[in-house]
């Protein structure tokens, strides 16, 4: 195992990939039942993330619930699905978990698709550096509309947005201080105040 950063860490034989299918089933076996903290598939690769903290977990709830009493109050919640910590399906060699996922409504499967995603939102605090870059470039090239590193600790919010397949976003912004407001793009009737969110 080689740690690539705090709290992210690469399991297994870099030159041996996994696709879905391979990793589903070693979840199913109990191959990943002693590792503490999640467990990833990141473009063919098995990553171990570390156990989130309860103020990640807190934050992470704090997302949830912004966007989806938004909806609410818009009445545009009975759309879309919103979710904490499900695995995110990205072709035949990815399934991140991301902390938060919005997804439209449609037939009901085990797995997210990244078809279905109109949002994807992590919570950074020991994970920045793998935020902006490997999972940027992951959501991009799967064409997920916008993608949000919400920065609790520097109170911060990168907004990522037109995904490029080169893994790269047109649009990018970074929204600072609590009086500042997003509006998503799935609903952007909606107004959030990133003090909500932190």
């Amino acid at each position: 195992m080689t740690a690539t950063d705090a709290g992210f860490e690469e399991r297994g034989d870099s030159e041996f990939l996994f696709d879905f299918d391979q990793f589903e089933l070693m979840d199913q076996a109990g191959v990943f039942s002693g590792v503490q903290g999640r467990v990833e598939l990141i473009e063919g690769k098995i990553i171990q993330m570390a156990p989130a903290s309860g103020d990640h977990g807190e934050v992470s709830g704090g997302v949830f619930y912004a966007l989806k009493s938004a909806a609410m109050a818009a009445g545009v919640d009975k759309l879309h699905r919103f979710i904490v910590h499900a695995t995110l399906k990205i072709g035949t060699c990815s399934a991140p978990e991301p902390d938060v996922l919005v997804i439209r409504r449609g037939e009901s499967e085990k797995y997210a698709r990244a078809e279905q995603a109109v949002l994807v939102a992590e919570v950074s605090i020991s994970t920045r550096e793998n935020d902006l870059t490997v999972k940027s470039r992951l959501y991009a090239k799967a064409s997920v509309p916008e993608y949000w590193v919400v920065e609790p600790e520097a109170r911060r919010l990168n907004v990522f947005r037109e995904p490029q397949a080169d893994g790269t976003w047109a649009s990018t912004t970074v929204l600072e201080g609590d009086d500042a407001a997003v509006s998503p793009l799935f609903a952007p009737q909606i107004s959030i105040a990133l003090s909500e969110l932190f």
